[in-house]
């Protein structure tokens, strides 16, 4: 049954069934009666929108079949060179390659799948809109899966493999829609950008990574990975089937998992656009054919012919041994690919600070300088181990940031693509990546063979540098630029919360203290930061402190009160009808009042607590007194109107009920010198205004 299909279903008897045609359509109690006694089926799109573990679990079986396709993509590339070599000494090798040279055949190979897959992401993406993602994410998986197996039949011509490859190239193409699948499910800005990352993460490690299998079985054959292809196609297939599921489209929004229990709102939800915005669109795209043209001068060309010749090939020809191995070359090809893992790791932090397009930006200037430094160890110094190192350290150590600039195109596409056009964006994106990917070394592998490898890595720096400024008027997009930063949870209104509430606790104005109390109470149950009010600074407050004094009765009265209600509690003892949890209680304690969770910001903390120091000491200066003479007799004084509560900052089921009482007789102190100044206050004013404001 398909995921779409799977309406809620009664599973009856047949006489259950019989009776219920013969009285037609049920009324609603009725249904409620036969709930309670039939099962039903869930449809699975409800568990996609609401079960953490059913999501997970979806999104990982889309990743692991975006990285099935990407290796076979790109399984066989570390053996090219030696297919294309008559002379390599393997029997499997192909005869000849006429009418190209050895660079461009070699580059010729990959270019005919990746340009099947280019063809295809044009319309992968409108057509995964309009049949579902799934379906079409399994019927091109199964076709891979077969196409593997004729591959490896049509291996022994030349022209025969690349028919293959072309033709197969067209159901590898599946990266658009799985960009799409987690456009449609995933509401949340930033969580967006972090998955489109990892899937984009597993595609380029796929890619770059699937040639693992191919040096692993060196001595198997040169076209015996296609089988283990074929095998993980088959798996993928299977996984697709079991956990992913169909989203629905414009029927109910997504639920945010992690968040539907919290007030979270560090990350505001996505509001897709209604229509595209084409120049942004193809601006976008044509910055990323840009960059995957320029990313061909780093990759490959740095690695062969640059490093093959430098490190390898003009050793062979003078009868010394190189200081890079063939091996050591494949090796080198496929373990670049491992470093996509902290690529995706770093990205969320980088575009925090520089915005997904200033991460673009800088992406494709890292490609342009970290290409030109091997440029100029490969060429211009003299082929040693030292120089060798030097080549493969900054290969290694540049190659994350080089491809952040690729990581950043499907967020950049999401965030300007309507509901129902986002496979339609995403294989836009998925074409101009693989026309580039496919074309760019081919050409380049000609331009080498025409003039020099020096000049066509030096074409390739160019690209780079024409991607970053292509891109560069992105970063002035307000959905691509970087972000107003926000202001911590602590001081601004959270999902879920009256706005006007904390909008005036925030700004420091009067609030109920009950309802200051739902609020903190809200936030600590949510594991949130407790709002830290703004301190007004004296000066504001000058004209008003008599509006200030008026609602501090309400106040002290409330916090007595709880804290006799806390006590009452505690007294009852555990197990008792009204009894609750004291570590419970004690741990809300030190969230709200001193901030001890991990997600408060401790110096936002000290901040307000040195705010109010400031306003205490000019309310002290500007009503009479002399802080700055008599600093001794304002800390008795301050000392007897705020007498110790707790011995330290923390609050522990041994202390907690002595710190109540300390509490409790503070404010009720205060609660009764307020009632008593109030009344002498009213006796003074009738007895005709002696004391009309009162000494006392």
């Amino acid at each position: 049954m398909a995921d779409d299909e799977e309406a809620v279903e009664l599973v009856r008897s047949g006489e259950d069934a019989a009776a219920d045609n013969n009285k037609g359509t049920s009324t609603l109690y009725e249904r409620l009666d036969q709930w309670r006694t039939h099962r039903y089926i869930l449809p699975r799109h409800y568990k996609l929108q609401t079960e953490e573990d059913t999501r997970k679990y979806s999104l990982w079986s889309v990743n692991f079949m975006i990285t099935c396709s990407a290796i076979n993509t790109k399984m066989l590339n570390p053996n090219f060179a030696i297919m294309c070599n008559p002379y390599s000494g393997d029997e499997e090798s192909f005869p000849n390659t006429s009418p190209f040279g050895f660079n461009s055949a070699t580059y010729f190979l990959p270019m005919c799948t990746l340009i099947g897959v280019a063809i295809a992401s044009i319309f992968i993406g409108t057509l995964s809109d309009r049949l579902g993602r799934k379906i079409l994410m399994l019927v091109l998986g199964w076709i891979s899966a077969v196409g593997s197996i004729v591959k490896y039949f049509t291996r022994h011509t030349f022209w025969g493999f690349c028919i293959s490859n072309f033709i197969f190239g067209f159901f590898l193409g599946n990266l658009p829609i799985g960009m799409a699948y987690i456009g449609d499910i995933e509401q949340s800005k930033k969580k967006k950008e972090l998955l489109l990352g990892m899937l984009v993460g597993c595609f380029v490690l796929g890619n770059s990574g699937g040639g693992i299998v191919a040096v692993l079985m060196a001595d198997v054959g040169l076209f015996a990975p296609l089988w283990v292809g074929a095998g993980l196609m088959v798996i993928a297939n299977i996984l697709s089937h079991q956990y992913m599921i169909e989203p629905t489209k414009g029927k109910t929004k997504s639920v945010d998992i992690e968040d539907k229990f919290t007030l979270n709102e560090d990350d505001e939800d996505v509001v897709r656009p209604e229509l595209i915005d084409q120049k942004t669109l193809w601006n976008i795209v044509g910055g990323a054919l840009l960059d995957n043209i320029g990313s061909t001068g780093l990759f490959p060309l740095c690695l062969s012919p640059l490093a093959l010749q430098a490190y390898y090939a003009q050793f062979v020809a003078a009868g010394e041994d190189p200081i890079m191995s063939i091996l050591a070359y494949q090796w080198l090809s496929v373990c670049v690919a491992l470093l996509v893992i902290p690529s995706t790791q770093m990205t969320p932090w980088f575009f925090e600070k520089l915005g997904v397009a200033g991460v673009c930006v800088f992406g494709n200037s890292c490609t342009a300088i970290v290409t030109g430094l091997l440029l100029m160890i490969g060429a211009a110094f003299p082929a040693t181990n030292l120089s060798f190192g030097f080549f493969v350290f900054v290969m290694y150590a540049g190659f994350p940031f080089t491809v952040f600039s690729q990581l950043t195109t499907g967020p950049m596409l999401d965030a300007i693509a309507p509901e129902d056009k986002i496979g339609f964006v995403q294989g836009l994106n998925n074409a101009s990546m693989n026309f580039g990917m496919a074309l760019a070394p081919w050409l380049f592998g000609l331009l080498a063979d025409a003039t020099s490898t020096q000049a066509a890595i030096i074409t390739g720096i160019c690209f780079s540098i024409g991607a970053a400024l292509a891109n560069a008027p992105l970063m002035r997009h307000p959905l691509m630029g970087k972000q107003v930063p926000r202001p911590p949870p602590q001081k601004r209104i959270l999902k879920g919360e009256d706005e006007e509430i904390v909008q005036k606790m925030l700004s420091g104005s009067y609030v109920d203290p009950e309802l200051r109390l739902e609020v903190a109470k809200h936030r600590a149950k949510n594991g949130l930061p407790t709002v830290v009010p703004r301190v007004r600074p004296y000066a504001e407050e000058k004209e008003n402190l008599g509006e200030l004094a008026k609602e501090a009765s309400a106040t002290f009265e409330f916090r007595r009160d709880l804290a006799d209600r806390i006590l009452a509690a505690l007294s009852n003892g555990e197990g008792t009808e009204n009894d609750f949890s004291k570590e419970e209680f004690v741990n809300f304690l030190n969230t709200v009042s001193r901030g001890d969770s991990g997600n408060q910001d401790q110096e936002l903390i000290q901040q307000a607590t040195s705010d109010l120091g400031v306003w205490m000491g000019e309310y002290l200066e500007d009503n009479g007194y002399s802080p700055h003479t008599a600093s001794v007799l304002m800390k008795q004084m301050f000392m007897t109107a705020f007498p110790r509560l707790n011995d330290g900052p923390e609050i522990d089921e041994e202390n907690v009920e002595e710190y109540l009482l300390r509490q409790r007789r503070v404010m009720n102190s205060y609660a009764e010198h307020k009632k008593k100044t109030t009344l002498l206050g009213t006796f003074a004013r009738s007895a005709g205004g002696y004391h009309g404001h009162g000494w006392w």
